[in-house]
């Protein structure tokens, strides 16, 4: 993938910039990438808290091939931790289905929407939020699990040159993946990274509110939940953590 990176000081959402760039024929692997947001966007159409001094992108993908699809979001997660870790030199996790975990707290979000405008192609959005330093004024909602790679540091902020180097290095992984079409090594990948293995989680999903442990990921990027009358696998929905798993 050739990667054309647009770099911002502050956007409103990188998603929105790109959807505006991609509705005018932006080729595949046009990327925004911003250090604050004033409308950042999560997942399920949720507000992402996006203050200043952190990596905010967003991807341009065109698939054809339907299981390459179906795993945008599995690719994601791994080419983010794995970059978090050797750009950044921090060991993080991967809570399914897209949050990046350090020290058991949300440091990053994935969310990948897809777009079908009538009469074009249709296209791919993928979004990475990376908290990198922490912000003095975290909303209270969600003070209680979000954290940041290296804390409160405000003498240190990324700047033009890092945003691009950083953004250089998540595209690089997920393209070795996406280019190739690596399902099964990204699952295994994915599966290595997963923090939430063998732990008891609540399930939710609309109406549906269960405790259960995971047992897996499928093949297929979905989660195998042993629900104690059996097995079931999921493949929308979200899920806390609970508690750790006893040796």
């Amino acid at each position: 993938m050739d990667a054309d990176i647009r770099v911002f000081d502050e956007v409103d959402s990188t998603n929105t910039v790109l959807m505006h760039m991609a509705d005018e024929g932006a080729k595949e692997g046009t990327s925004v990438v911003a250090s604050a947001q004033t409308k950042g966007q999560g997942r399920s159409g949720r507000s992402f808290y996006s203050p200043s001094g952190n990596l905010y992108m967003s991807l341009l993908l065109r698939p054809n091939d339907e299981k390459l699809f179906s795993m945008i979001t599995v690719m994601a997660g791994v080419a983010a931790v794995e970059a978090i870790q050797e750009f950044f030199g921090v060991s993080c996790g991967i809570k399914w289905v897209n949050d990046v975990i350090v020290n058991d707290k949300k440091a990053g979000g994935i969310v990948a929407q897809a777009f079908n405008p009538a009469g074009k192609e249709r296209y791919v959005i993928l979004g990475i939020g990376i908290n990198v330093y922490e912000n003095a004024d975290i909303p209270d909602e969600i003070s209680d699990v979000y954290t940041s790679l290296f804390g409160k540091s405000p003498e240190k902020r990324l700047q033009k040159d890092d945003l691009m180097a950083a953004a250089e290095s998540i595209i690089s992984r997920f393209s070795y993946y996406y280019d190739n079409a690596l399902i099964s090594e990204a699952i295994e990948r994915y599966r290595s990274h997963c923090c939430v293995m063998g732990k008891s989680v609540e399930y939710f999903s609309g109406q549906e509110r269960f405790t259960a442990r995971v047992s897996g990921i499928s093949d297929d990027g979905g989660l195998i939940l042993d629900t104690g009358s059996g097995m079931r696998c999921y493949h929308d929905g979200e899920i806390r953590i609970r508690q750790l798993s006893k040796p």
